[in-house]
């Protein structure tokens, strides 16, 4: 066994047990679905992060502001400001009326405020769009299983499958945010370790900034190539 693969089998592991150490506060179905309505800010903060940094951040976007300057600052900040006006705005009042009445998903909250036929047109488009995010993630974590272990793609979309449905059944939101919040932790970690490295394999800070010098329209947040 090479030591990346040796590496990835233990971090799979260790995601496996977080999330079953994780599900033996698990006691009830809100305990489940909505952690108990109890997750912190900072978890929060993290698991939301942690769940939106995948190969379109790190591969799309940095992509595209390679390309495009400024301007690609768009992918990440919009969803930026409308993180915040979730936050401030929509999602504590949302909560508020979650709580009162014993709401766990946005279909109980939708079928409350406008009856049941909106919440199953809202509720097939949305497993629509999670059914192509989870393909891509089983995908990307087979291709992964591929080069470091030389597997089928087949079998590693199997064994990616198998992890992530072990840690959340095992323990629902709960254990998928402290599962996100370690993967932060070690995601941040590889973006620190990984950066110089790539900085230096392209040449070094002046071969990175050769597209700004090509083209006028490179600092500006309104540019597209």
């Amino acid at each position: 066994m090479n030591i990346h693969l040796a590496l990835l089998v233990g971090y799979s592991v260790g995601l496996v047990l977080i999330g079953l150490w994780i599900a033996r506060l698990v006691q009830t179905s809100g305990d489940f679905f909505v952690a108990g309505r109890r997750l912190t800010a900072p978890l929060l903060f993290s698991t939301v992060l942690a769940a939106n940094i995948g190969a379109g951040t790190t591969v799309g976007a940095t992509g595209l502001a390679y390309r495009d300057g400024v301007s690609a600052w768009w992918w990440n900040g919009s969803a930026a400001i409308g993180s915040m006006f979730l936050a401030l705005c929509i999602g504590p009042r949302i909560w508020r009326i979650a709580s009162q009445h014993g709401l766990y998903t946005a279909g109980d909250y939708l079928e409350l405020r406008y009856g049941g036929l909106v919440r199953g047109v809202v509720a097939s488009l949305i497993w629509l769009g999670t059914l192509s995010i989870l393909a891509g993630q089983l995908i990307a974590g087979a291709a992964v299983l591929t080069v470091v272990a030389d597997m089928p793609r087949w079998a590693g979309t199997v064994v990616s499958a198998i992890v992530m449905t072990v840690y959340f059944m095992a323990g629902g939101l709960l254990s998928s945010a402290w599962v996100n919040a370690v993967q932060l932790v070690v995601l941040l970690g590889g973006f620190i370790v990984a950066a110089p490295l790539v900085v230096s394999s392209v040449g070094g800070l002046q071969a990175l900034s050769a597209p700004a010098a090509q083209s006028p329209g490179y600092t500006s947040f309104w540019y597209s190539a």
